[in-house]
């Protein structure tokens, strides 16, 4: 019985997983407007029943979406900051690797509709914003935990941390219009100068 039961929950957390795979997908490669519960079925190859089972609509799907993506993005970052931390890096490395998958991830094109759609969807900037709360608490934690060992207050590494995601962001973005890794590479490396003269480590430390 006890066999039955899990295979039946192995099943059910299957079938979310391909209905939110497929949805990160349509938003990526077909953009909010034309995701729908129709395309989004069909690419993941369930029953509209079992889509409704799980998520009501579009906007439970969307959500629930969302949140899985959210999850794997900072669950990545979580790995790069103690395999930094492990191997004695610096900030460039965490720097060059958060970058990329702001850059070269799905995290970046899929949040990109997200926020552009938001901006006239109040119940859809409704449902992100304690996401993206939750998002940024983890960053937090991490960038904390990273930075601990330096001579700045908490309260100022939490500043640029947030400084430094507003400049990833806006590069991230910027790149859509215009392709010039070189240009991106300077703007990093003078951050990377900036925030090195706040980030030192203490005495005795290494």
């Amino acid at each position: 019985m006890n066999d039955i039961k899990r295979t039946q929950v192995q099943r059910s957390s299957e079938t979310q997983t391909l209905l939110l795979e497929a949805t990160i997908d349509c938003l990526i490669e077909c953009g909010y407007m034309h995701t729908t519960t129709v395309e989004v079925v069909k690419r993941a190859g369930v029953s509209r029943g079992a889509q409704v089972h799980h998520y009501r609509n579009k906007m439970g799907l969307i959500t629930a979406a969302t949140e899985y993506l959210f999850l794997e993005f900072i669950d990545e970052i979580e790995v790069l900051s103690i395999e930094l931390k492990k191997s004695g890096g610096d900030v460039n490395n965490f720097l060059h690797a958060t970058l990329d998958k702001f850059f070269h991830g799905r995290f970046f094109f899929a949040s990109l509709e997200l926020i552009t759609a938001s901006r006239t969807d109040p119940d859809l900037t409704d449902r992100l914003i304690p996401l993206i709360k939750t998002l940024h608490q983890r960053l937090d934690d991490i960038w904390n935990r990273l930075y601990e060992v330096t001579e700045t207050s908490p309260a100022r590494v939490e500043t640029l941390l947030n400084m430094t995601l507003c400049l990833l962001r806006g590069m991230a973005l910027q790149s859509v219009l215009r392709d010039d890794p070189e240009y991106y590479a300077e703007l990093l490396d003078t951050w990377k100068q900036i925030l090195s003269s706040f980030l030192i480590r203490k005495e005795g430390i290494t």
